[in-house]
């Protein structure tokens, strides 16, 4: 999830709380999904937690987020973003963005509501059926280690069981991330069809 520039405010004690101290993870030694498949990721996903490089007030999380992948004649992917917007009478929003494939599969690049803005869209571990870790670390430090870094944890559905939250608990943690610090996403009444264009963001 990217929030609207209104409802984020930098704090830098939380930046660099996002990144373990400790941490000699090198971003270039960071491993992504081995043989990636595109094709087995295409479809739905729900956004379970997510970690920001800024802070987000609370009542201005998105809820009900949803992305749905599909490939483009070109090969690179159209994202479409469902959700509900607490700052908007928590009504549907709908927008799209691109991932691009590069030579590496598993790591792509996110071009965020397709204005330019282009992150690194790493798919650490995902098993395609239920669960999916994203990375990007925004800012290096000198040794090669992340300073201020973003993640995702994504869903086939609303939930996740048990055994598969600890799973990504530990694939989070190998990235040298504290969970604590990430967003949880609620699914209680998702946007199945369009909004009113009125409320598509983009």
């Amino acid at each position: 999830m990217f929030m609207k520039p209104l409802a984020i405010a930098t704090f830098s004690y939380l930046i660099h709380s996002l990144v373990a101290s400790n941490c000699t993870l090198r971003v270039d030694s960071i491993q992504v999904e081995a043989n990636f498949t595109l094709e087995r990721y295409l479809g739905q996903w729900y956004e379970f937690e997510w970690l920001s490089d800024r802070y987000v007030d609370p009542d201005a999380l998105y809820e009900d987020y949803t992305q749905s992948y599909r490939r483009q004649k070109d090969g690179n992917i159209t994202i479409t973003t469902h959700g509900r917007d607490p700052l908007n009478g928590h009504g549907c929003l709908q927008f799209s963005s691109t991932i691009y494939l590069t030579v590496t599969p598993g790591k792509m690049l996110f071009n965020y509501l397709n204005h330019g803005n282009i992150e690194n869209y790493w798919v650490v571990e995902t098993d395609y059926t239920n669960y999916s870790v994203v990375y990007n670390c925004i800012q290096l430090n000198s040794d090669g280690t992340c300073k201020s870094a973003m993640a995702w944890v994504y869903s086939r559905h609303p939930n996740l069981s048990d055994d598969l939250r600890a799973r990504v608990s530990h694939v989070i943690e190998s990235l040298c991330l504290d969970e604590a610090s990430f967003y949880k996403t609620t699914h209680n009444n998702g946007c199945s069809v369009a909004p009113n264009p009125d409320s598509v963001v983009g």
